[in-house]
């Protein structure tokens, strides 16, 4: 029982102050690696610990209160990501609208064919290395979160993302240069 969260629930400002203070500077390096921009950490920070106060009637004192915060942290970065992902998608569509041609066409497939190898490189992988990364990459968690829920310790789950990493670059220049090739002998015969 987590007496800060029986305090918070309780709408003393003075516990959630003090929860404030001690989990501030994790949650802002936390959000500072995916954004590298501390303008963009610091409002995470602050939409998190608003969004406990504002629901803080909610909150179980059974629970870990740092998880629960983490996985705030978590849902408001990933929000914000495609929050920016659809906002360069937008700006490159009214730029570039009017350059829209063949050569976009290809670039789109050229796009999908790259997606498609790379999730193949992906599904290669051993499968605890395969887990270990899509935890990490795609579910947005931290080496620590990915150690406690699989039970190993944090330098194997940044080894095997290292591994990981290593082998999709690898497995992804091979098939890329071996496509390349093979449209360049197709141009050469053409010609």
């Amino acid at each position: 029982m987590d007496t800060r969260i029986i305090a918070i629930r309780a709408g003393n400002q003075k516990a959630f102050r003090l929860f404030y203070d001690d989990l501030k500077h994790p949650i802002y390096n936390y959000a500072f690696r995916f954004f590298r921009s501390a303008i963009l950490a610091e409002e995470i920070v602050q939409e998190v610990f608003m969004q406990i106060w504002k629901h803080r009637a909610t909150l179980d004192p059974t629970q870990s209160a740092k998880a629960y915060t983490y996985r705030i942290a978590r849902n408001l970065i990933y929000n914000k990501l495609k929050e920016i992902v659809r906002h360069e998608e937008y700006i490159n569509h009214v730029f570039y609208s009017h350059a829209v041609s063949h050569e976009a066409v290809e670039d789109s497939l050229d796009y999908k064919e790259l997606q498609q190898l790379y999730e193949e490189a992906i599904s290669k992988l051993p499968p605890q290395r395969q887990l270990i990364f899509r935890m990490s990459r795609i579910e947005f968690l931290s080496h620590e979160e990915i150690a406690d829920q699989l039970a190993i310790s944090k330098n194997t789950v940044k080894d095997q993302i290292v591994k990981a990493l290593k082998f999709i670059k690898q497995y992804m220049l091979a098939h890329t240069e071996f496509t390349m090739g093979l449209i360049g002998a197709l141009f050469l015969m053409n010609t």
